[in-house]
């Protein structure tokens, strides 16, 4: 029998809703009719319900368990908006990366900006401050295996050894804490497992020169003592290249990196168990194509540029996870570790000297961070009339950035190289400079109680106290002088959430929810800003939610819907200060968004045939009437205003004005990154084929336009929609523990936009950053 369950390497895998598992009455595996657990995401088993139930080989739905609000619950009896995605679900759409989402979850919209920072926003709340990771937070918090990743250039990693993600819509401020007025998403990675030895071979290739390498080993050493170890080795050839007479044919939107993992679990009694595992990542691509709007090359794939981009990633990732079941409640720590090296360099220009009349590039972009936090919680056992949890959340950081930016009209120098004493002594050229060390503590505690006051009526609550420290030493030096800030900022704010549901009958339950979110804030650490304050403030995010959650059909035909309202207080966002370089995070007061979604899944010849889809539907705008500088605008008024003359920016009050004049109005604009339109529909089909099942899945995908910056300016800011098909077939012999799949990701080769970006930082330029092209990959596992 085929289970449709999470975690499994059946031949199905878990559908993009991955709400509910289903049985068919055949075995991919040609060993028996049983059916496969349901795993939770912390690794432990659940007996199958299929198993228990007698008719085992009648088709039936099955719900999987999520952690939302930190604890395993049934998707359908969550109240919440929530998506669950298989490991399996990834590799079938090809998502190798969080950038793959797009479409197959409601609301969330996943974005590549300033090249290699990925910018997550769900229902229009993400982050809109890029290359500034050091003192801003992501507005959707991301955890991996219970622990909050604290830097957004973290989540430009590969997907490895995934078991599933879960994607939590709305504030998830009470639970998850900072950093999640948008939501949260979490990934639970595969476990260590006590009953046998096990593993997994996979090779992949594909066009693009494209090569990947897995292999997973489970070993129990003793009755209690586990071992784990994952490795994945990823390469491909660019999608896109330059076309430069200073640096010929360079490959960019490459693919090298190495990922690895070890974990051990120690479970010595019934009631305890410990699980310390490191994980490891490495990159060093050529780096992102980003074509500027205004390249004269019309391909979409090459760009004229004059200066080659590298980027390399490097992480550590170290967590201990000890869970303590008592007989009143459960205790949980994770205790983590990590460190991340990050080194970009590229063209700032996004364009060749000969059309843009200068040279810009950063030739060092560096960042690395230290970050330890602990988590402790104490939660209550299961199946209780009250139901109710506590805990800390602690985190100490310590971040460093060093920016190096040449600039000059009169020749360009391909090779640009960075002395140890660029501070003291920086070249004639380097038109802008920042060493940064940056240092955060934050310390939450939380509270949150669920009470069944009928059998069908539940209220659930909680609420979070936030308070995080930020301290900023810049050192700010170029060819013309340098400066020196130090700033510290603090906020206390709390977080609550307040929801009722109502069970209808057993397959049907309604939500209502209020919410709040919170993202902290920060400071600025240029002094010669004339308009833009030292210090920004948090963002705050209430947001009321409507939705019902539907079995029909005797559980072959799932929909799920919900509907929200959002008001969102104090958006950061990049701004631009009439003094030149002097930029800063600043605050929009208010913003709305409101929408619906909805998500659905049918059942059909006995469950071989599977039907599925999603829909968002989303608007917003920013209220009142708050005014902020445009790039393009700046750069109008430093080339016409007569008082900008000479480097009239560097001293003259007149030019500040001018350029303070210069404005724009934001009223009614459309908040960045919200969606209009986005959505998805596959279908998929198991056949009885010679020797084995084959399962067939085509997919379309759906991402309608957005806009990029808070000014709406059609020119620089609109994104426009794409479509994507997709088709992927997997053949499960009957008899072998063997798997061979095709996968084609963008059937059209669609050179789709992911993302517009208008650098601030100096040149104003606008850069384009595509999808990937068309993808076909062969792959051939082995399991043991």
């Amino acid at each position: 029998m085929i289970k449709i369950c999470s975690s499994q390497r059946l031949l199905l895998g878990v559908s993009v809703l991955s709400v509910f598992c289903y049985s068919v009455a055949h075995d991919a595996y040609g060993q028996g009719t049983h059916a496969a657990p349901v795993v939770k995401p912390n690794g432990k088993h659940l007996a199958s319900r299929a198993a228990q139930d007698q008719n085992v080989g009648k088709q039936k739905a099955e719900q999987l368990l999520v952690t939302s609000s930190r604890v395993e619950r049934m998707v359908q009896k969550t109240p919440t908006s929530v998506t669950l995605l298989s490991g399996k679900t990834l590799d079938q759409s090809n998502i190798v990366s969080l950038s793959g989402l797009n479409g197959s979850v409601p609301g969330l919209n996943v974005s590549q900006t300033a090249g290699y920072q990925t910018n997550i926003t769900i229902r229009g709340v993400g982050m809109q401050t890029p290359e500034n990771t050091l003192n801003t937070s992501t507005g959707v918090a991301f955890y991996v295996d219970g622990v909050y990743i604290a830097n957004s250039i973290s989540l430009d990693q590969t997907l490895f050894d995934v078991d599933n993600v879960n994607v939590l819509r709305g504030p998830q401020g009470t639970v998850y804490g900072q950093s999640a007025p948008g939501g949260a998403i979490i990934l639970n990675t595969n476990q260590p497992k006590f009953d046998r030895i096990s593993g997994h071979v996979e090779a992949t290739g594909g066009n693009y020169n494209l090569s990947r390498g897995r292999v997973e080993l489970n070993v129990p050493i003793t009755r209690t003592l586990a071992i784990r170890g994952s490795f994945q080795k990823f390469d491909h050839d660019g999608f896109a290249h330059t076309s430069s007479p200073y640096i010929g044919h360079y490959q960019l939107d490459d693919q090298h990196d190495i990922s690895g993992k070890l974990a051990i679990k120690w479970q010595p009694i019934d009631n305890f168990s410990a699980t310390l595992t490191g994980q490891w990542y490495g990159a060093y691509p050529n780096g992102p194509e980003q074509k500027n709007i205004n390249d004269p090359i019309s391909n979409p794939r090459i760009v004229s540029q004059d200066y080659p981009t590298k980027y390399n990633l490097h992480t550590s990732f170290y967590h201990l996870n000890l869970e303590w079941d008592l007989p009143w409640a459960t205790l949980t720590s994770v205790t983590a570790t990590q460190h991340v090296n990050s080194i970009y360099q590229y063209d700032s220009g996004r364009l060749n000297f000969a059309d843009l009349g200068k040279y810009d590039y950063d030739a060092k972009n560096n960042n690395s961070l230290n970050n330890y936090s602990e988590t402790i919680a104490l939660r209550s056992r299961a199946g209780r009339r009250l139901d109710w949890t506590v805990g800390l959340y602690v985190m100490g950081q310590r971040g460093h950035q060093l920016v190096t930016e040449y600039e000059g009209t009169m020749a360009i120098d391909p090779v640009i190289s960075v002395p140890a004493n660029v501070v003291s002594n920086p070249q004639s050229n380097l038109a802008y400079g920042d060493q940064e060390t940056a240092n955060r503590f934050a310390i939450q505690p939380y509270f949150q109680v669920g009470y069944r006051i009928t059998k069908k009526l539940h209220i659930n609550g909680g609420v979070r106290y936030n308070y995080d420290r930020y301290n900023a030493s810049n050192i700010y030096f170029s060819a013309y002088g340098g400066s020196q800030s130090n700033h510290t900022y603090s906020t206390s704010i709390p977080t609550w959430k307040a929801e009722l549901d109502y069970d209808v009958d057993p397959d049907k339950m309604v939500y209502f929810s209020i919410a709040t979110g919170y993202k902290p804030g920060g400071v600025n650490g240029n002094d010669n800003a004339k308009i833009i304050k030292y210090n920004f403030q948090a963002e705050q995010n209430m947001n009321f939610e409507i939705g019902a959650k539907n079995w029909f059909l005797n559980r072959t035909f799932m929909f799920n819907a919900s509907a929200f309202f959002s008001d969102y207080k104090n958006m950061q966002y990049i701004a631009n200060d009439p003094y030149p370089y002097a930029y800063g995070v600043a605050n929009l007061p208010k913003a709305h968004m409101y929408g619906i979604e909805g998500e659905a899944a049918y059942l059909m010849f006995h469950g071989r045939l599977r039907l599925e889809g999603n829909l968002t539907l989303e608007d917003g705008q920013i209220v009142g009437h708050p005014s902020a500088i445009d790039a393009a605008a700046l750069s109008q008024v430093y080339a016409t205003a007569p008082a900008c003359g000479y480097g009239g920016s560097y001293y003259n009050p007149a030019c500040w004005s001018a350029a303070a004049a210069a404005a724009t109005n934001l009223h009614g604009n459309k908040p960045p990154g919200l969606v209009s339109v986005q959505g998805s529909l596959s279908a998929s089909y198991l056949w009885n084929v010679p020797y084995g099942k084959l399962l067939t899945k085509v997919q379309y995908i759906y991402r309608g336009p957005y806009e990029a910056r808070i000014f709406n300016n059609p020119a620089y800011d609109h994104v426009p929609s794409y479509n994507l098909f997709n088709f992927y077939m997997d053949y499960k012999p009957n008899r072998l523990p063997m798997d061979f799949s095709l996968a084609c990701s963008n059937l059209t080769n669609m050179a789709g936009v992911n993302s517009r970006y208008t650098d601030p930082y100096g040149t104003n330029q606008t850069s384009i950053q595509y999808i990937a092209p068309r993808q076909i990959m062969g792959t051939v596992s082995y399991d043991f």
